[in-house]
């Protein structure tokens, strides 16, 4: 009789930890999509680098604007991710399984929590963006990722694609947009230029929903199991791209950090795979 007492009272421990992954912000992307010591490596390589270094050398840029803009994004992000991890699957005959049957048990007794502590978190980022002097437009632009990651969600076709690639461009650009005040067409363009323009390739010749590009297939890279030759191959180009426009005052000499971090851990990739992150 104790030794059932004790297991009903850690599983619901560990139920209440999944409550909190799934209603703390940037906990379930830690939890779902980068997981362990690789995982937290390659988002620091490949998402929080890139998106510091870009927005730090505009004039009015502000560290607490970009922290308080990362949280807003990454919680309007979550949705979509617990949406896609607990609905999506509902109605896809072979869907990628994120969590285990607990997992989604707890959703299921508490999914009405989950999205007001969703939508709390969101209403309060929101506000402290504007209490901070944020343009109502950039937080506007924000909360766009939402609806656009509910429509990726529904879609399952060639759309797919684009919409993800409208995704990865809202979560990179959110916070950088906010604490800046303001869109910058190179920095916002240079950062499409270093991860989701690639990812999207890769996607694309992969065959993702039934689709394979074939003018990428031709031209750009051939097939799905040289993704790493061919980023190590796109982030020396542009590096060379990046330095000569550096030389010519164009771009600052920063813009070289992440891609040359990213090129690195591209070198790295052909021979660890498990070190090859695609979110």
């Amino acid at each position: 009789m104790e030794a059932n007492s004790d297991r009903r009272e850690v599983r619901a421990k560990l139920d209440y930890m999944r409550l909190m992954l799934m209603c703390m912000p940037m906990c379930y992307s830690f939890w779902t999509r980068y997981k362990g010591k690789n995982g937290v490596f390659a988002w620091l390589v490949k998402y929080l680098v890139p998106v510091s270094v870009l927005g730090v050398m505009h004039p009015s840029y502000r560290v607490s604007c970009f922290v308080v803009g990362l949280l807003y994004v990454y919680s309007l992000y979550e949705i979509g991710y617990i949406q896609n991890d607990c609905e999506t699957i509902k109605k896809e005959s072979a869907p990628t399984m994120r969590l285990d049957r607990q997992s989604l048990d707890v959703y299921e007794r508490n999914k009405g929590l989950v999205y007001t502590m969703r939508g709390l978190q969101i209403l309060l980022w929101g506000l402290l963006l504007l209490w901070l002097d944020v343009n109502p437009w950039m937080v506007a632009y924000g909360f766009l990722t939402l609806p656009v990651f509910l429509l990726y969600n529904k879609v399952r076709n060639r759309s797919s694609l684009f919409i993800h690639l409208l995704l990865l461009v809202f979560r990179y650009s959110v916070p950088v947009v906010v604490a800046t005040n303001s869109f910058c067409p190179v920095c916002l363009g240079f950062m499409l230029l270093v991860y989701p323009l690639t990812l999207f390739v890769e996607r694309s010749v992969k065959g993702k929903f039934g689709y394979r590009s074939k003018l990428l297939t031709r031209y750009v890279m051939h097939d799905y199991s040289e993704r790493y030759a061919f980023r190590v191959k796109y982030y020396s180009l542009l590096f060379v791209i990046t330095i000569v426009c550096a030389g010519c005052s164009l771009l600052p000499y920063t813009y070289l950090l992440p891609v040359a971090l990213l090129w690195l851990t591209s070198v790295i990739s052909k021979s660890h795979e498990n070190l090859h992150y695609e979110k």
